[in-house]
């Protein structure tokens, strides 16, 4: 290594940052994860929090204490699908048990389950507009397929169909 002028006279020369590949007509370029030592899969990301590459990174979530991606986003998908009939169920109890047992000023109670179901059902209903347009929540945040980048930048993996959408999503076969 020539320290003077920042070159190297040996052999070694690090990994190209990016390859391109074109999926379904768009060019998405492939980036070299160091950590790994591999150029990701499209989708893929590493987690810092993991410390691996994830295929179709989603998100890192701190409530189940793991990575959501290929592998496990359609359990994660049914978790708080499932949480949020939960939540709505309870809800309709609390009400029914403070208009019954008429607890007319204990209203702590029902706004506190309210905003739980709100958040709770708010998050099911982002991620069934992510299932049904094909998107992951890393893909949705940085505005990777954005309509306001122009109608050439669209979203590859997206079949064009809500329904075939959210059937590869929550039916397709299990990676192992």
């Amino acid at each position: 290594l020539d320290i003077a002028n920042g070159s190297s006279s040996g052999g070694y020369r690090p990994p190209p940052r990016t390859k391109e590949v074109i999926i379904n007509g768009q060019t998405v370029k492939l980036k070299y994860c160091f950590t790994c030592k591999i150029f990701r899969p499209p989708r893929a990301s590493h987690c810092s929090l993991c410390d691996n590459c994830v295929e179709r990174f989603d998100h890192h979530c701190p409530w189940v204490g793991n990575c959501v991606g290929k592998r496990n986003y359609r359990f994660f998908y049914m978790f708080i699908l499932s949480l949020s009939f939960l939540t709505v169920f309870i809800f309709a109890f609390v009400i029914t048990h403070v208009i019954l047992r008429k607890y007319a000023g204990e209203i702590r109670l029902p706004v506190v389950c309210f905003f739980s179901v709100w958040s709770i059902v708010g998050l099911s209903g982002f991620h069934t507009y992510l299932i049904s347009s094909n998107q992951t929540t890393n893909e949705d945040i940085k505005g990777s397929w954005s309509n306001k980048r122009g109608k050439e930048n669209y979203n590859p993996y997206s079949y064009g169909n809500i329904f075939t959408n959210c059937c590869a999503a929550l039916c397709g076969p299990l990676s192992p």
